[in-house]
């Protein structure tokens, strides 16, 4: 069998295995990346604090100095990827369109009438 020009050391040849179930996926099976990016959201409005703006921004200023670069990043972007195998997939998006078991689920045609 001819040997291919790509490296054998080559990220693509390493070991994978599904972040869900653990199962082993070996060089040239199925599997699928999951791709995340949570990220902070603003809807354009400012809270006023009660105790003042300037008391305020100085506890902040606090939490940023005592507080270690990489968690004050994770709170407002962070990126994961998953390798998943098929049935983690199917699974995975599932409870993603459809998040909530039991007496809580969402409704996709709400009532307009506001309560």
């Amino acid at each position: 069998m001819k040997e291919s020009k790509r490296e054998l050391d080559s990220e693509e040849f390493i070991e994978k295995s599904c972040f869900r179930c653990g199962k082993d996926l070996p060089p040239g099976s199925l599997y699928y990346v999951v791709h995340v990016r949570v990220f902070s959201g603003f809807d354009g409005f400012v809270n006023e604090p009660e105790e003042g703006v300037d008391q305020s921004l100085r506890q902040l200023l606090e939490q940023i100095n005592s507080s270690a670069p990489e968690a004050l990043e994770k709170e407002v972007y962070e990126e994961i990827t998953l390798m998943v195998c098929k049935p983690c997939r199917d699974h995975l998006v599932n409870v993603i369109k459809q998040p909530w078991e039991g007496p809580f689920q969402i409704q996709k045609d709400p009532d307009p009438i506001l309560h």
